[in-house]
């Protein structure tokens, strides 16, 4: 079979009798700027459809010292918040003409600075990172190389660097203050890692909220551990054994909470009749879950994938030469039907 040789600039520049440079500004959506014809361009693009025409995207690289390539890491891809985010990132990114690379760490720390390596090495104009709690030493290989870097969901204590956040303590408080306001004064906490900036932060709200109102808090309603299912539905067993029993729980994340609620059925209770329950993250199943819809602590995914571009963007044009910037974002509190007024 004869091969066919990949359609160039030139080749269509030939075919219509006009300058390649002509073509490559029809090509890259300039032509009106350049005073070039409607029917022009509408003859090149015509052409380079037909001739399957496929930009050239390492001669672009090497003209503008770009790979128009931005990395994404993200600790647990199946994780909805993670995977709405990515897709929120993509579609902002891909409108700015970059594509993306998704990776993701699992929560290994190891992996994490594999991955960064990787990304590195492939010359991405910047990358966007939800990063593991220890993960200084990795995020320095990227400020090092002086690439432009957005650091989301969660902060480093002690590190400096672009962030796009929301306000976890204020968020919990709100859903804390919401249970005692419909009469609860035995609430669960059921969190992370406590070395998680998140989980430390939302259990201060929690911690805040029950002072505020007088409410002690024994040490055995508090659960830490991980961001799991697994987690969610032991403490919730264990939380349901004990002799004073919580009457609400609050869960410190999607995967908690799903897990707390089977931990609660199991043990053949009903939601919100026996125990009420809210978390933070809303996530698509959680409006769905009957009879119970639950409630739940929202965070606007895409007010921070588009605050996260945006930034990383404006770092990587060098438009934006401020010190370090903060993006802290307000939650959305949920209210559906997994709380029961108890008063």
């Amino acid at each position: 079979m004869k091969e066919t040789k990949p359609t160039t600039l030139q080749v269509i520049a030939d075919s219509i009798q006009v300058s390649r440079s002509t073509v490559s500004r029809v090509l890259n959506a300039q032509w009106k700027e350049h005073g070039i014809s409607a029917s022009t361009a509408d003859k090149i693009t015509t052409l380079a459809k037909d001739l399957r025409y496929i930009k050239n995207e390492a001669a672009r690289s090497l003209k503008s010292k770009k790979t128009f390539t931005i990395g994404v890491i993200v600790r647990d891809i199946t994780n909805p918040f993670y995977s709405q985010f990515v897709k929120f990132v993509e579609n902002a990114l891909y409108t700015n003409g970059y594509t993306i690379i998704i990776c993701n760490t699992g929560y290994d720390l190891d992996k994490e600075k594999v991955l960064i390596n990787v990304l590195l090495s492939r010359r991405v104009d910047g990358i966007i990172l939800s990063p593991i709690q220890k993960s200084m030493e990795n995020i320095s290989i990227i400020q090092d190389r002086n690439v432009p870097l957005a650091v989301f969901d969660c902060m480093i204590d002690d590190f400096e660097a672009d962030y796009i956040l929301v306000n976890n303590e204020a968020g919990t408080k709100e859903a804390v203050n919401y249970l005692i306001s419909q009469g609860h004064k035995k609430i669960a906490y059921i969190g992370g890692n406590f070395d998680c900036s998140n989980n430390r932060l939302r259990y201060a709200g929690y911690r805040k909220s029950l002072s505020k109102a007088s409410l002690s808090i024994p040490e055995h309603y508090v659960k830490h551990g991980s961001y799991t299912f697994k987690h969610g539905y032991e403490a919730a067993k264990v939380l349901l054994r004990l002799n004073d029993v919580p009457t609400a729980f609050f869960a410190a994340s999607n995967r908690i909470m799903l897990g707390a609620c089977r931990g609660i059925v199991d043990c053949r209770l009903q939601i919100p009749d026996d125990v009420s329950i809210v978390g933070f993250d809303d996530f698509e199943t959680a409006s769905m879950l009957l009879p119970n819809p639950l409630t739940v602590i929202r965070q606007p995914l895409q007010e921070m994938a588009l605050n996260a571009v945006d930034l990383l963007l404006s770092r990587i044009d060098k438009t934006n030469n401020i010190p370090y910037v903060t993006s802290m974002l307000k939650t959305e509190f949920v209210i559906r039907n997994s709380t029961r007024n108890v008063n």
